[in-house]
Formats: structure tokens, sequence, C-alpha cells
């Protein structure tokens, strides 16, 4: 009777992860197969959404501090119609912007986090380009699971969306003794690897995926498209705000690492990490900060410019190097780019700090440049002219916006269209008008014009201000992304070095070709 038993559990186990059965019609929404068992989403409208799908296992027990590992059979249907739980991490405090729509209410507790929702026209039918969104939040905060990601407008237009969770913080991407390298992106991985094995069931064509992100979410983009390990998982790739420079060296993530272990009087083992609840974890987080480690070295400058700590670690397999160095290679040559940045980016970090204010004189302008620029001098000349309007804070924010975003996406896309892939480049300049306007085209505002969620984030808080944003300009941008992840081509003229064709998108939309100039030529040679 035992080797009868072991017979009937193997031979269920076996048509648990058998390719499944197509979907089907049931009172309560519809049932789509998946590697580990069915789904039950719902039909809004003319779209069909699955919520909180898993990828990968809990991370939890003994694969806390894994790699993901695949996720267990279940047995009968699972319910995909609500979001599940998330990530753990800290929200941040709103300030002038409303953030409920980017962060939600935070964290939603519970250990089957490592998830992805899906947005999808119909489950059957000729198979559909799909968009994979990698959310940002500086490798610490964040989910898919809110009103801004929602995929609908895409899913109307012809395109699967696929939104996914991630770990983050400590548990995503601190370097720690027997833990495997970049957790979080590894996380990023298998549910590309996921999304390969089963999107076909939603409708979506596996051999054209395109990956895009914001922020922490860019800079992921860029890190899998210079990774061996992803290779084959996407064709095409869209980074917001994030860049090719956005990663820790071994030797600066042993020295985050080791201020960790020293304040929070632990050895930096896997083990001591795991006596520590979430909870805990996320409160240790917060105990050390940017002011407290020193991370320029000789052959590599500080990625968050002092403002942040957590970034994915070169460690020679997941990361072989810094990604903009693996694209100048040749990485990701196969891939076709689009890489763009807001003019505004660095107003969101700057204006709630009152620095801004605080620099009345040239002086004070020039101590603050130094930080940036081993010229500070010339390179306030340089932007004196070309913004004669902007007042002493306004410049440095501007050098800032330059310096942490617009020149690093600028070097990226020479690098990569310098390779067979092809190219292309935007600029967001629409103005917020939230706060009497004084934030302009800040970080992560392309978001609600992406998504076509415009009413989310409209009001005296909202991130597009009392009066929203333009409808025009929100179609125009989703439309390029759709026409992207179709076509591989977002509508305009591929980018070259020589050239640097630049879409500008705002209330009148053109194509610019190098724009900045003179701004980019002070840059030359600042790392």
């Amino acid at each position: 009777m035992k080797g009868f038993a072991t017979f009937l559990s193997l031979l269920s186990l076996l048509l648990a992860r058998s390719p499944a059965a197509p979907a089907q019609a049931n009172n309560d929404g519809l049932v789509a197969a998946t590697e580990a068992g069915q789904v039950r989403g719902q039909r809004v409208g003319s779209v069909l959404v699955f919520k909180s799908i898993p990828y990968a296992s809990p991370p939890v027990g003994e694969l806390r501090f894994a790699a993901p590992a695949p996720h267990q059979p279940w047995p009968g249907v699972r319910d995909a119609t609500q979001h599940g739980p998330t990530a753990p991490f800290n929200r941040p405090p709103d300030g002038d912007i409303d953030g409920e729509a980017i962060f939600g209410s935070g964290w939603v507790k519970g250990d089957d986090y490592l998830t992805t929702n899906i947005w999808t026209p119909a489950l059957t039918g000729p198979p559909r380009p799909v968009l994979v969104f990698i959310h940002g939040g500086a490798f610490v905060l964040g989910t898919s699971d809110v009103p801004l990601y929602d995929g609908t407008t895409f899913a109307q237009k012809g395109v699967v969306l696929v939104t996914l969770n991630y770990r983050l913080g400590i548990e995503g991407f601190l370097k720690i003794q027997g833990v495997p390298s970049n957790l979080g992106i590894r996380d990023q991985l298998a549910a590309l690897r996921w999304v390969q094995a089963n999107i076909g069931r939603f409708g979506g064509d596996p051999a054209n995926v395109t990956i895009f992100g914001e922020s922490a979410g860019g800079m992921s983009v860029a890190t899998l498209l210079a990774s061996p390990a992803a290779k084959g998982l996407f064709r095409r790739a869209i980074l917001m705000s994030g860049s090719g420079q956005g990663v820790l060296s071994g030797e600066q993530a042993d020295r985050i690492a080791a201020r960790y272990a020293r304040v929070l009087g632990i050895r930096n083992t896997a083990e001591a990490y795991r006596r520590f609840t979430p909870e805990q974890l996320l409160a240790a987080q917060q105990k050390v900060t940017p002011k407290m480690v020193k991370l320029d070295t000789d052959d590599y400058a500080d990625p968050g410019s002092g403002a942040v700590l957590y970034f994915p670690v070169i460690d020679g397999d997941i990361v072989p190097a810094l990604p903009l160095s693996s694209i100048q290679q040749g990485a990701g040559s196969a891939v076709d780019v689009l890489v763009g940045y807001n003019s505004d980016e660095a107003n969101y970090f700057l204006i709630p700090t009152g620095l801004l204010k605080k620099i009345k004189s040239n002086l004070v302008l020039t101590l603050a440049a130094k930080r940036l620029h081993p010229a500070p001098a010339a390179l306030i000349t340089v932007y004196k002219q070309a913004y004669p309007t902007k007042s002493l804070g306004e410049l440095f924010s501007a050098m800032v916006t330059a310096y942490q975003f617009q020149v690093p996406s600028v070097r990226l896309a020479d690098a990569h269209a310098r390779q067979p892939g092809r190219t292309y480049m935007y600029e967001f300049a629409w103005p917020s008008l939230v706060v009497g306007g004084t934030y302009g085209a800040y970080h992560g505002l392309g978001l609600p014009f992406v998504f076509n969620q415009r009413a989310l984030v409209t009001g005296p808080r909202g991130m597009l201000g009392p009066e929203g944003g333009p409808a025009e300009l929100a179609e125009k941008m989703q439309d390029a992304w759709v026409a992207f992840a179709k076509t591989g081509s977002p509508g305009w003229a591929p980018y070259t070095p020589a050239e640097r064709q630049t879409m500008l998108f705002n209330t009148s939309s053109q194509l610019q070709t190098n724009p900045h100039a003179k701004e980019l030529r002070a840059w030359e040679g600042v790392r």
C-alpha cells in the first residue's frame, strides 16, 4: 500500500506541474493555468485582471536570505482577484506631494509576496506583446500593488501588462556573508523566467517581452540589460530615470555591510540576520544612514551621491561589472532600448530639504557644486548661460539632475547606440502644478502619463497638481511605450551619438537634435 500511495502522490505532483488546460469561463470570473496551478481572475470592463500570482516560493524559513525557488503547486483554483502581501518596506512620510498612489498604505504583511499582477485583453487569440514593469523606490521601498500601476489602459491597447514585487533593503540587496548576491535582482530574474514559462496562457507572447522600470526600477532594467543571467528573457527595454551606473562595487557594499554589523552589534552572516523578524529588520535598516558610510573609492563614485545606500552589487555573476561598462562592451546589443529622464528630477529630493532656498550666493553655490564637479566655477558659468532665469538654488538642482540622471542616461544611450540594437531617447519636460508649480518636471512625474492614470494623482497635493495634466500627453506617451513594445520603435527617429535625437515630451512634443549640448560637454570626463 505504501508503494501505491507513493505512486498516487507522484502522479498528483506530475499532473499539477503538467501543462494545464486552457482558460475556462465560470460564474465567478476566469480561470487560467500556471505551472504551479490554476488561478481565478476577474473581468473589469474589456480587460481580464489577475492579481498576486506567485512566481516564487515565499522567502521564509530556509528560503529566507536564499535565492528564489519555484513555488509549490497548489490544489484547486487559487483566487487572484485581490492584491496580497507586499515585500516589507518602510512607507516614507508624505510631504508636499501625496504618496498614496505610489506607496499605498505601505507594507502589507504576509509571506507570499513574490508575485505578479497581469492585465490582458484575452487569454486566447494571437499572442500579444508583453510589457513587464519593475517599480522604483531606491531599492528599499515600494510595491507594484498600487493604483498608479494599474495596467488596464495598456491592455485596452492590445498588450499584456505584468507588474511584479521583489525583495527590498536588507533582505534584497545588503551584501551578507553566506547569502547569494543581489537577491532582489535574482527575484526579478525569477519573475522574468516565470513570464517566459507562463505568459502564453494569459494571451502574451514570450518571444516579445519588453521590460520597463522607473528610478530603481530603471536601474534594475539597466542591470538586467547588462546581465548574462538575463540573456534571452526579454527583447526590449525601457529605462525611466535610471541608468547603467547605479550599482555598488564589492568594496563599497562591504563598507555598508560592515557599518550595519557594527551598529547592530552582530556578525555579518546569514545566521545573524535570520534572527531578526522583518519588523526588526525594517527598524534596523533606518539605523545606518548614508552619512555614516563613505562610499567614494579610487575606482568607483558613490552611485547615490550620499543620499541612499542600497543598489545592486557587482558580484562577477548576476552583475559582472558596471552595467554601463558591460553595455559599452556589447552586452544587450540584441535588445532595443528606450531611455529617458525628467527635466527637473532633483527637485523631488532637494525642495523638501529647503536647501535650494539657502543657496543665495555664488560662494555657496560653488561649494555645493564642488561635490559634483572638479571645476565648479566653470560648470556654474555654463548653467547660468543655459538657464538665465533660474535662481541659484534652481541652478544647483539642474546640476544635480544632470549629474544623477541626465548625463548617465545619455552615456548609456551613447554606448548602446554603438551596438546593433536600436536606441531611442526622450526627455519628459511637462511641469507639475503642485505647490504652485515649484517642482517642475520632477522625479517620478512621468509615471501617471505612461500608465494613463492622471485622475488618481490630481488634486491640491496630487502629483500633477489641482488641475491635473493634459490627456493628450498621457495618450502620446503611453502610445509610444505600446508602439515600442509592439514594433521596437516608439515612433520617432533612432538615437545616434552624433545627433542625439531626443523626443521632448511636453504640452507640445517635438523631436530635438543634440539638446543641452553645452551642458553635456561640461560633464565630459566627470564620473
